[in-house]
């Protein structure tokens, strides 16, 4: 039975058991993933994972049960459970059924051809990964995992007003994590890559060259004197600073008072060179999708335009109290997860020069390419950060060391009135999103 024909026979018994109103959020996943070490396959394993939860208006009151077992047995037990809880549960769930938008988008976010990757296929890929890396570098000790693996996600939810939203997505990845050495030196890292469309697409050896530099080039590492200096935030260290203050945009926190940005709209609260967009219709990124966790219709939204704020992130229960259209930001952490509010895929609009570029518009400062302890090293509400980092010492406009044992200090918020340049290198490996900064100057602590 399908999650589909599931859905049609648990509404038709639930009419018999006197339900008037119902609803499904089905989330299920399937990864085959192969991990080689020392040439030979460390594991190959498949996962699969399945859940449903269920909501139901019986007698006036709202019930609610879920299972992981989608079968014919699983109807009566989702009927009787949310039955016999109806009106106890004490669940902060609200928000009426939703019988969904008048039309939706058409997006390609399913392939087959990523899905019907070979087993041997994967584990070719993982071999070759690693036997790439260590005949890179005679520094290159150790490889500690090579893995290759394709993961697809199905997701649908639908209720007896007619809503009916369902999506599959799919994605083929590799990675390698590597350990380098020089005299009583020891560093690590790595790189990964993915494709939406076709494994095969997944350079391996673009993988490979920069796992090899990101590892290599951290040996000899040394601190800077403390002072203020000229910064790039590299692409991938930008999107984890970004990432780390995004809760500041949902609506569901400037109502509890948790946003710095609460009273700001329409204000501006960063350079004007600055324009921060939720886009869930692009295509061929993490991020894509057709509808919310709510099965509203997703669309772009522009949360800051030039450096204004034009908007929060909104879900139907938050838009609803601000006397709004919901932005179609709601979000569920699972299918027995709370409804929230969450970005689809946020990114800071680049500009047009490379990292090679911005980085040769600096007479002395650093590049920080990985910043660590972002839990504890950062507080959204207030925007300050202080954060251990790595990177790279730039002189003359070029990379003269890496730099290691520093921290950075600053508020986020007026970083974004002090960026000077925006890269082009936007590089979409989550759902949140941001090409290399250049800041003008940040607080560096060091030796």
């Amino acid at each position: 039975m399908n999650i589909t024909e599931f859905q049609q026979h648990l509404f038709d018994q639930g009419k018999v058991y006197g339900y008037t109103e119902m609803e499904v959020y089905y989330s299920a996943s399937r990864s085959t993933a192969a991990v080689v070490r020392s040439g030979e396959v460390d594991s190959y394993r498949v996962a699969e994972t399945q859940g449903l939860s269920f909501r139901g208006l019986i007698n006036g009151q709202m019930g609610y049960a879920s299972t992981e077992k989608i079968a014919a047995d699983s109807i009566p037990f989702l009927l009787d459970e949310a039955a016999g809880n109806a009106g106890i549960l004490e669940i902060a769930d609200d928000s009426d059924l939703f019988g969904g938008s008048v039309s939706y988008p058409q997006l390609n976010t399913y392939s087959e051809q990523i899905i019907q990757t070979s087993p041997e296929t994967l584990i070719a890929a993982a071999t070759r990964l690693e036997q790439l890396v260590l005949d890179s570098d005679e520094r290159i000790t150790m490889v500690r995992q090579s893995s290759a693996s394709v993961r697809e996600h199905e997701l649908l939810i639908a209720n007896s007003k007619g809503l009916h939203c369902h999506q599959r997505d799919s994605i083929g990845s590799v990675s390698v994590y590597v350990l380098a050495g020089a005299d009583s030196e020891t560093v690590s890292g790595g790189w990964f890559d993915y494709d939406l469309r076709d494994f095969d697409d997944i350079s391996i050896e673009d993988v490979a060259a920069k796992a090899v530099h990101e590892v290599v080039s951290k040996l000899g590492a040394a601190p800077v004197p403390s002072d203020n200096y000229p910064v790039i935030l590299r692409e991938d260290a930008a999107s984890s600073l970004l990432s780390a203050h995004t809760s500041v945009f949902s609506a569901e926190q400037v109502e509890k008072g948790f946003s710095s940005l609460v009273g700001k709209l329409e204000q501006s609260i960063a350079g004007s060179n600055i324009t921060l967009i939720d886009d869930p219709l692009m295509e061929y990124v993490p991020g894509t999708t057709m509808f919310d966790a709510e099965g509203v219709a997703a669309s772009p939204h522009t949360l800051i335009q030039n450096g204004v704020l034009k908007t929060f992130l909104h879900n139907r229960k938050t838009a609803a109290k601000a006397g709004l259209s919901t932005t179609a930001n709601a979000s569920k952490g699972g299918y027995k997860g709370k409804l929230g509010i969450s970005y689809h895929n946020l990114y800071l609009q680049p500009g047009t020069r490379n990292l090679d570029e911005l980085i040769r518009s600096i007479e002395k400062g650093v590049l920080i390419t990985e910043l660590q302890g972002m839990h504890a090293g950062t507080d959204p509400t207030s925007g300050n950060f202080s954060l251990a980092c790595l990177g790279y010492w730039i002189e003359n406009g070029v990379i003269d060391r890496p730099v290691n044992q520093i921290t950075v200090s600053g508020n986020f918020y007026e970083l974004l009135n002090n960026v000077e340049e925006l890269g082009s290198d936007l590089r979409f490996t989550g759902s949140c999103t941001s090409p290399s900064l250049k800041i003008g100057s940040l607080s560096i602590s060091g030796s």
